[in-house]
């Protein structure tokens, strides 16, 4: 059975469309023997939505399957970040495009996150992928995870590099939501450079002499200050407390935050040579 796996998803790898930068199937088998499987790539002219231009096709209204039902989706996301104002539809999907991680300057565009939603009453599942596309410094750190990428550092869990092995074993999330009668497991697979593996907000560089925020605390715009000594600033991340990028900028004066909810973020300013420093603000 493995064998047949294993040439299955093979062969799908050398079918897949063209039109995509880069793309790989990713095979599921449950522990009963039903199997399904997903594309999942990036592209440089693709978005968090649905993107036909890939053969992207919404199949949200259509009934599970019986046994093993694989999909990637919005659902989870929209839930659980009132995407509403980003102006994305609920959607479900056997293949997703995601932006290019190495070419832009938005958080889930820098980390495309992949939503992965399993329905299946016989756990525990395998995985398999081929691990051999993932050594390239685009993708290096990409990984498959039942936590919500940015925080499985801190909230341990399970994950796995896609480049260290070619399968995983894994068993009901601890993430679901009810879809009707339907309870669905959700999992993540996250696009990235192997720095994804090793930032956290407990491994935070912290050098509070060298930045300023103000207003603090501020309920719509903020700007941070740096000193002179510390070098031109090339990026400014503000993570919320599960360590997870919500907002990224280029920028250093009047950035927008009135989207942000409420609450504590850690403010992370970078320059170029990779030193960095860090600060609170309080979001009214």
């Amino acid at each position: 059975m493995k064998q047949i796996i294993f040439l299955t998803f093979v062969i799908a790898q050398l079918t897949i469309c063209k039109a995509q930068q880069f793309a790989f199937q990713m095979t599921f088998i449950d522990a009963v023997g039903n199997t399904d499987s997903l594309t999942l790539g990036y592209d440089i002219a693709a978005t968090d939505s649905l993107d036909t231009v890939f053969g992207e096709t919404n199949i949200i209204s259509t009934a599970y399957k019986i046994g093993l039902d694989v999909r990637s989706g919005s659902v989870w996301f929209q839930q659980n970040f009132n995407s509403a104002p980003l102006g994305l539809l609920p959607f479900e999907t056997k293949k997703q495009i995601v932006a290019n991680p190495c070419v832009t300057e938005n958080f889930w565009q820098i980390m495309p996150i992949v939503e992965i939603n399993i329905v299946s009453a016989h756990f525990p599942l395998k995985a398999f992928w081929n691990r051999i596309l993932f050594n390239d410094t685009c993708r290096n750190g990409s990984v498959f995870t039942g936590v919500h990428p940015g925080g499985w550092w801190d909230t341990g869990g399970f994950k796995e590099v896609l480049k260290s092995k070619d399968s995983a074993t894994f068993y009901s999330s601890q993430y679901y939501y009810l879809n009707n009668t339907d309870t669905v497991n959700v999992y993540w697979l996250a696009f990235s450079d192997s720095t994804l593996l090793s930032i956290g907000i407990n491994k935070f560089t912290t050098n509070k002499s060298s930045i300023t925020i103000f207003p603090n605390p501020t309920a719509d715009f903020v700007t941070v200050s740096i000193k002179k000594s510390f070098g031109e600033i090339n990026r400014v991340e503000f993570f919320n407390s599960m360590g997870q990028v919500i907002l990224l900028s280029k920028k250093l004066n009047n950035i927008d935050i009135t989207e942000l909810p409420s609450g504590l973020y850690f403010i992370k300013a970078s320059n170029s040579k990779g030193m960095s420093a860090t600060t609170k603000l309080q979001k009214k």
